[in-house]
């Protein structure tokens, strides 16, 4: 049997530490000043898709939850483009946005996860 509870636990920490490492890399933007103002603006917004996405998860709003994951999504897109064009940030923010750009990796599973306990929920709300 799926264990639903367990698997949106499991989701909820994986985006848990997913905007933990956002809100690093939002902070080591924040702190260089060569990093430009679209930079810190593009990881700022990120970090609010992703904290808006585990509200979901909180509050349980599963229906929301998707829509959030699909912001969550375009909006690291477009952090990973605008870390590439920014070539004033220092190295140590680099490696902050690499890393979260690593964990924005992870989100792949983390929505397939996410969508199949809304898929189970929603199915045992009709039974």
């Amino acid at each position: 049997m799926f264990d639903t509870g367990s698997r949106i636990r499991e989701v909820e920490a994986q985006l848990t530490r997913i905007s933990d490492t956002i809100a690093e890399a939002v902070a080591a933007v924040s702190r260089d000043p060569g990093a430009s103002p679209v930079l810190r603006a593009v990881f700022e917004e990120l970090l609010r898709k992703s904290e808006a996405t585990l509200t979901c998860m909180e509050c349980e709003r599963f229906c929301c939850f998707r829509e959030r994951v699909v912001e969550l999504e375009q909006a690291a897109d477009s952090a990973k483009a605008a870390a590439i064009a920014d070539e004033g940030a220092a190295e140590a923010t680099q490696h902050r946005i690499l890393a979260a750009h690593d964990a924005l990796c992870d989100l792949k599973g983390v929505v397939q996860r996410g969508l199949r306990c809304c898929e189970a929920l929603e199915q045992c709300c009709r039974s």
